[in-house]
């Protein structure tokens, strides 16, 4: 009895000797969100949750307790709010670079936001960033990775992890076609089969840092073996609470916005997962008082820039409400500003996209930086021509985006179109019309349409035509609205 207690010690002892541990820290989907935010929670009391302090502030807390771990990004760390479209050290969202190596980011992979501004931008991110970003799918025009490289190592003194980047491989929808038009995207599979092998050998873990989508993450999780362990996901902004597995693969994500930091603790024994456990950790305030060297260049960095955007621009009589299948009467007013402010080259209709629009604004004063926050996308207002017929085609596109939702859908200037009923999208006008407010459509007549670029370059999503006599105008949608803001709703 005593011998076989021995051999029962004996082989606790040494597989407890083999595991090795580590704690993997993760985000996803965090657009610039440098403050906090105050959240309405089920029984109507108020959290205030987020930041890059409170990031800080937990991340080193987790660290300090555990002897390894690691810290991943899943992408869209820019767009969201005026800290990335600043211009720091001569690259606007450099300031976004900076505050990740303040935290120490280990590695992260490149999301569709990441393309918000241009293919040279995206590129110079990638080059600027301290940590690297990696993409396996994401081929440039020499078909190497257009990240720092299609998979990053991080070496502990027992420990190998293997950290491969995949991007949406809808990423040529998401943003400005001209973008991504360079790059070879890489179907998920295909991309991993082309170095998988390489990354088993050299490592004890897989983990793929992705930028797909929920969905897609599932899917893709059934087409792969246990040379995988584990997917850290962002692009659907989900906060996975519950253990979830999909083939043997563990699949976690953060949800958005910083609300919650995730933490995963594994051991690994014999190149698999041993035991595995995972949270979500709420990302509270820091003490009063907390002061590091990230506090401090938040502040001077945005110190005179919170003054400036702090500036009251109007008064609204309603409130700004973020739909992306619905129009709204926010929608609805800022087509009908667009086609205002420029009344003078005598457009016909003016259209805008619904997801475009990314922050709910209470009625009342709005600030520059509701407004920077509300439109944070750098799009360029641009003027097309179309065919009557063509917006009848248009009308029926758009309706079925409003019942199906592959896409957000447009509102136009045009009254009475469309509305909401039961959350039910319905047609107010007969097929054959489309009231412009001016007169009845005629099919065979050329209307000229105000838009931005964005909805020029996505026509195939969004119209269903094939525009013509395209302007860009060079001047941008977010300061064509702020000024009727100004102006409509001044003081």
């Amino acid at each position: 009895m005593k011998k076989h207690i021995s051999i029962v010690l004996a082989v606790l002892v040494t597989t407890a000797l083999n595991s090795v541990s580590l704690r993997i820290l993760h985000t996803n989907d965090t657009h610039a969100a440098y403050q906090a935010t105050d959240y309405k929670t089920s029984d109507g009391s108020t959290i205030r949750l987020g930041g890059y302090s409170a990031l800080e502030y937990h991340l080193n807390q987790q660290r300090e307790s555990i002897s390894r771990s690691i810290y991943l990004d899943a992408g869209d760390q820019q767009t969201g709010s005026v800290f990335s479209s600043m211009e720091y050290e001569g690259l606007k969202g450099g300031a976004v670079l900076e505050t990740f190596r303040l935290l120490r980011l280990d590695v992260a992979t490149l999301g569709n936001h990441e393309f918000d501004i241009s293919y040279e931008h995206a590129r110079a991110l990638v080059k600027s960033a301290a940590y690297p970003f990696v993409s396996a799918n994401l081929l440039d025009s020499d078909h190497r990775s257009f990240g720092r490289a299609a998979y990053s190592t991080i070496s502990f003194d027992s420990l190998d992890i293997g950290v491969i980047g995949l991007t949406l491989v809808e990423l040529p929808e998401k943003v400005k076609t001209e973008n991504v038009a360079p790059l070879t995207i890489l179907p998920y599979k295909a991309a991993l089969d082309r170095i998988l092998n390489e990354v088993d050998r050299n490592s004890d873990l897989i983990i793929l840092l992705t930028h797909n989508g929920w969905e897609a993450d599932s899917l893709l999780a059934t087409m792969l073996d246990d040379r995988v362990d584990m997917i850290i996901g962002g692009h659907s902004h989900i906060a996975i609470q519950e253990l979830t597995q999909v083939n043997g693969i563990y699949i976690l994500s953060a949800g958005s916005h910083l609300m919650y930091l995730g933490a995963a603790d594994i051991e690994v024994r014999d190149d698999r997962i041993a035991s595995f456990a995972s949270s979500l950790i709420p990302l509270s305030p820091p003490p009063e008082g907390y002061r590091s060297q990230l506090t401090e260049f938040i502040e001077e960095t945005a110190g005179e820039l919170e003054v400036a955007l702090g500036k009251v621009v109007g008064i609204s009589p309603f409130a700004f409400t973020v739909d992306k299948y619905s129009v709204t009467p926010s929608s609805r007013w800022v087509a009908e500003a667009l086609l205002k402010e420029y009344e003078d080259f005598a457009p016909d209709l003016a259209m805008i996209n619904n997801g475009g629009l990314r922050k709910n604004i209470p009625a009342g004063p709005v600030t520059l930086r509701d407004l920077h926050e509300y439109i944070p996308f750098g799009n360029t207002v641009t003027f097309f021509s179309c065919y009557g017929r063509d917006i009848l085609t248009f009308d029926k596109y758009n309706l079925q985006n409003a019942i199906h939702k592959p896409y957000d859908i447009l509102s136009t200037s045009a009254p009475g179109w469309m509305y909401l009923e039961d959350n039910e999208a319905a047609v107010l006008v007969d097929q054959a019309y489309f009231n412009l407010g001016k007169e009845i459509l005629e099919p065979d007549k050329i209307y000229r349409v105000v838009a931005h670029d964005y909805v020029v370059g996505q026509a195939d999503k969004y119209l269903g035509f094939r525009p013509f006599d395209i302007y860009d105008t060079g001047d941008l949608f977010l300061d064509a609205i702020i000024r009727q803001v100004e102006k409509q709703f001044s003081r």
